[in-house]
């Protein structure tokens, strides 16, 4: 248990550093038209959160619990890589059948490299996969981020075909929740988590109080940014690594950039999957 809290530790450490940089969404503020629970969302949370438990964690926890160089650490590292190669997915599954074939290209969807990498994607699914679920209805709404995920991978079998790299995790597909969610909600703000904002909040705050005046409202942690500008940011880091990886047909730097990118555009084809009702108020220019 010890260890297992470590790792969240470190992973939510991560997390944290990189809220640095970027600003990290974890809300929407738009009005929903709709209210429901998000069931799909929560279940697909729900999924990649038991599989990565069951089927690669206890590899990763073996592996950082191991001395170092002992026969018990190159066996855990073994046994994760070989649930990567089986279930990951890369271009010669399509080409040469081998594993489960192009299953992969679905297993691959619901499997993550480690704690820091499974709890980002949650966090912005969760963020982005409420409305728009209740835009779409539950099912359509798995419909539609599966067709994500799949044109995401399968896009990397043509696009970087010279690479034998297996490609793992829901990012391809959430970057397609993260499209649809621009496409009908262009206007909305995203509740974000961007630490020197809250800093420069929190300082103000007390510069305030030392002045002898009382801060108006609660301290909140959260900044609130247009979604298209926190789409775009995530975008933009995707851009030049993607033709990158398109003119060598390699992927590189260990993110499926190319994934990312393809699942994005493939966000189109959430005008097949919205309510009717929803459809046409979208069409006629009315609010959502």
């Amino acid at each position: 248990m010890a260890i297992i809290v470590a790792i969240l530790l470190f992973a939510a450490l991560n997390l944290f550093l990189s809220a640095i940089t970027v600003p990290m969404p974890i809300n929407d503020h738009g009005t929903v038209r709709y209210n429901s629970f998000p069931y799909a969302t929560a279940g697909l949370i729900f999924i990649n959160v038991v599989v990565f438990l069951a089927f690669q964690a206890p590899d990763i926890i073996a592996f950082v619990t191991s001395e170092r160089n002992s026969i018990e650490e190159f066996n855990a590292f073994m046994s994760y890589q070989e649930t990567i190669d089986n279930y990951g997915f890369r271009g010669i599954n399509l080409r040469e059948g081998y594993s489960i074939g192009a299953f992969t290209s679905f297993t691959s969807m619901f499997m993550h490299v480690d704690f820091n990498h499974l709890i980002s994607n949650m966090i912005f699914l969760w963020a982005f996969g409420r409305r728009l679920e209740d835009a779409c209805g539950s099912a359509r709404f798995v419909i539609f981020y599966l067709i994500a995920g799949l044109v995401a991978n399968m896009g990397t079998a043509i696009l970087a075909s010279a690479s034998d790299l297996s490609s793992i995790g829901a990012s391809g597909a959430i970057f397609g929740v993260m499209g649809g969610y621009l496409l009908l909600f262009p206007f909305a703000w995203m509740g974000c988590i961007w630490i020197p904002a809250i800093v420069v909040r929190f300082a103000l705050r007390v510069l305030v109080r030392l002045i002898g005046d009382k801060p108006e409202g609660n301290f909140r942690w959260t900044l609130q940014i247009p979604a298209i500008l926190v789409v775009g940011l995530y975008i933009g880091f995707n851009v030049l690594p993607t033709f990158n990886t398109i003119q060598s047909g390699e992927l590189s730097e260990g993110i499926n950039y190319v994934a990312h990118m393809l699942g994005f555009l493939s966000a189109i084809l959430i005008f097949l999957f919205v309510r009717k009702d929803l459809l046409t108020r979208y069409a006629s220019g009315r609010a959502l």
